[in-house]
């Protein structure tokens, strides 16, 4: 009954999906995490004009974060719609977006990585669309961007231009000026912004600086509780099972959807790479990793032909969410 629900396309699931993000940040919302990260102390220019505007751990700023959740939620949609990643069209890519960012409470305010998801998004889109054109693809330079203006709120963002150049290898043949204008378009919103450090404090270097303040910053991941690590090792299974599901199909379906999952698997695989191998990036690299685990899981359990156990499945990660949420 509940799968049956998720997977509708009807006018309550477009209602739902906001309500679910709301049930789900409804303590954070009351009672905001004070947890510090790094990114609390070393600000990267953009995140540091809109906390100067609205404090991050302010009631106000953590309903901006969720309402940023939920639209790229239904950004996620969108991209299923547009493209067809995924046969059925469907409103679970939005739902498992917001129930895998919801995992970690400490998280659940504002914070940079919500925003520069929101510019990895359009990016991807970029990418995507870049599926459609046969001559020189300017939405390379579109999406590189994208990924550099959210650098100026989360510098980790920059390692995934690597994402972006592996993208342009599977969906397109070499083209050098498509590769030179993702540089020139990465190095855009970092001239500007160095530019106005520049005429405005003297201090051209300054985001080298904050960048070099970021990696010298101490900071020690916090322990987590044995909900939270339930949960992630839930995810872990339905991952491993979304995996083999979408590995038995992968020959049946269409060249444009092998290509784009093959693009989510390099894209999970840098955020995974980024949480393993740099020091100071931590558990708010969720909310980048959680767009292609959305659509993995989405693509499961639209086509999951057992709905008892899909429905199982779902109750079991509700249920540890609502105990992460009241430990």
């Amino acid at each position: 009954m509940l799968l049956r629900f998720f997977r509708s396309i009807s006018a309550p699931i477009i209602i739902f999906v906001p309500f679910f993000g709301f049930l789900l940040w409804l303590r954070p919302i009351i009672e905001v995490p004070n947890s510090s990260f790094f990114f609390d102390k070393v600000q990267m220019p953009l995140y540091k004009f809109v906390t100067d505007i609205l404090p991050a751990t302010s009631p106000t700023a953590s309903l901006l974060a969720l309402a940023l959740v939920v639209i790229q939620g239904f950004l996620l949609v969108r991209l299923n719609t547009r493209f067809i990643f995924i046969t059925n069209r469907t409103y679970l890519p939005a739902i498992f977006f917001i129930l895998l960012t919801a995992s970690f409470p400490e998280l659940q305010r504002l914070n940079p990585v919500i925003f520069s998801g929101f510019f990895l998004l359009l990016a991807l889109e970029k990418i995507f669309e870049s599926m459609r054109t046969q001559k020189i693809a300017y939405e390379y330079f579109i999406a590189a961007l994208y990924i550099s203006t959210g650098v100026l709120f989360y510098p980790f963002l920059a390692f995934f231009m690597v994402f972006l150049w592996i993208s342009m290898s599977i969906l397109k043949p070499f083209n050098w000026r498509e590769w030179l204008f993702t540089i020139i378009g990465f190095a855009l919103p970092i001239f500007f912004a160095s530019s106005f450090y520049f005429l405005v404090y003297n201090q051209p270097w300054r985001l080298i600086t904050d960048i070099e303040a970021v990696f010298k910053f101490h900071y020690t991941m916090p322990d987590y509780s044995p909900p939270v690590l339930i949960f992630l090792g839930s995810i872990l299974f339905l991952i491993l099972l979304s995996s083999q599901f979408i590995l038995r199909t992968f020959p049946s379906k269409k060249i444009h959807q092998r290509k784009a999952f093959t693009i989510f698997f390099w894209l999970f695989s840098i955020a995974l790479i980024v949480f393993l191998v740099v020091s100071k990036a931590s558990v708010e690299l969720i909310f980048l990793g959680a767009i292609p685990l959305s659509f993995l899981l989405a693509h499961y359990f639209a086509l999951l032909e057992s709905t008892f156990w899909g429905n199982i499945f779902i109750i079991f990660l509700l249920l540890l969410l609502l105990l992460i949420q009241t430990w």
